[in-house]
Formats: C-alpha cells, structure tokens, sequence
C-alpha cells in the first residue's frame, strides 16, 4: 500500500472544507447534501453489497440510508469521521432491508464437522478479490447477510441472531451452508 503525503497546507484547507460542508449539511443545504452523496456513494456502494443480491436493492438501501443521513446529520458529534459514521448508517440499513425482505426459516444446529469445512489456500491462491467476492454475491441473500455479518464484521452468532431475529442456531447454519457453497464454488473456479 502506497501512503502519499499531503503538505500541511491541503489538509488545513480538508479539514476547513469538511468543516463548512459539515455546517452547511447540518443548515438543510441542497447542495451539501449532493455533494455528500456523490462523494460516498461509491464507497458505499461496496458496504450495501455485503447484504442485498443486486444493484438495484443496494442503491434503494443508499437512498433509505442517506436520507437518514440527512435527517439525523445534526446528531453527528465529530468524534469520528463522516464517512465512519455514513457507513454505519448503511450498514444499519441494508441489515434492516436483509431483515424486512428475508423469509428465514428456523434450521436445526449442525453438527461440529459441518462447520469445520476447509477452504484449499491454494485455490484462494489463485483467485483474485473480484472472483471471491463474485461468489460471495451468488450465496442466497440470508446466507450471504450471516456470512458477511460473521466473516467480514467479525460479529458472534449471538449478535447475529438478534441482528436479523433469527436464532443462533439458525446463524450457524446459514454461515456453514455459505462455507459449503463457497467451498464448491472455488473448486470450480481453480479446478477449470
């Protein structure tokens, strides 16, 4: 990763342009509301994805979420950064989406050997993050929402649960089926 150094001089005059887009976005400002948009949406474009199947679904979780954005900006405190706090506002929203549009079905706990499914590093190897990711895409919507939710935001089954109300054992099942489907994906991704 390549680190650039900015002169001290530019990120003044960030940090005083964030300062005044902060104010006016918190004034109603149209255009600081555009502005806003325009420069997060791609980045968050990638956070939506984790949890709904198609474009279309995340950009209807980026308009829910950004006009909660908007709504509640004045609540935003500066302790971190305006993208930190866009993002978990997107985050919240794809996983109320996952939850209102998701039918999940109460699943028996598997066993202990089902969850320990072995991924071939060599496969993962030679796979790029756009092939894993593109798999990813193709689990079923509940089963790719728990498996993102555990393996990319690294929360516990017991958060899970809560999180989309399902039950643990239910989130154990979705993540091993994710690993299973995974698993045959990426056989047949380095095996061709």
């Amino acid at each position: 990763m390549i680190f650039q150094i900015q002169p001290l001089a530019i990120l003044f005059r960030n940090k005083e342009n964030s300062t005044t887009l902060l104010s006016r976005l918190q004034a109603g400002n149209r255009s600081a509301q555009k502005e806003v948009y325009e420069q997060y949406f791609g980045a968050m474009v990638g956070v939506a994805m984790r949890y709904v199947r198609t474009k279309e679904d995340a950009y209807e979780v980026l308009n829910e979420a950004f006009l909660q954005v908007f709504k509640s900006i004045k609540s935003f405190n500066e302790k971190g950064s305006l993208k930190a706090w866009i993002s978990r506002i997107v985050f919240h929203t794809a996983i109320d989406h996952v939850r209102k549009n998701l039918k999940y079905q109460e699943m028996n706990l598997v066993s202990n050997e089902e969850h320990q499914i072995s991924v071939n590093n060599d496969a993962l190897q030679k796979m790029n993050l756009n092939e894993i990711y593109k798999c990813i895409q193709l689990l079923p919507e509940n089963t790719r929402a728990v498996f993102s939710l555990y393996v990319i935001d690294g929360y516990k089954h017991k958060e899970i649960s809560k999180m989309l109300s399902i039950s643990e054992g239910t989130s154990k099942w979705h993540l091993s089926n994710a690993r299973k489907n995974l698993q045959k994906m990426l056989n047949k991704i380095t095996n061709v």
